[in-house]
């Protein structure tokens, strides 16, 4: 077996299954569906559609404005911020 070099290493971590299935040793085939089996898929989705639910959150409080010094740059900086 040849040992996993840094590069595919790292792309197999940050890219999780998706990439292990990228560095598998040969291609990979799909398997058959057959026409009994989509019919009942396409059937159960619709069963599972429901209407979308919108939910509308007031803000807590309102903002307001404050006089604030914070660190910009390694300089101190004062002036009027919405808080």
């Amino acid at each position: 077996m040849n040992a996993m070099d840094r590069r595919k290493f790292l792309f197999a971590a940050l890219c999780g299954a998706g990439a292990a299935l990228a560095l598998a040793p040969g291609p990979a085939e799909a398997l058959p569906l057959d026409a009994g089996a989509a019919g009942r898929l396409a059937d159960r989705s619709r069963d599972d559609v429901k209407p979308a639910q919108v939910v509308v959150v007031p803000r807590h409080r309102p903002r307001r404005r404050r006089w604030v010094c914070w660190w910009s740059r390694g300089r101190r900086v004062c002036g009027w911020r919405w808080v």
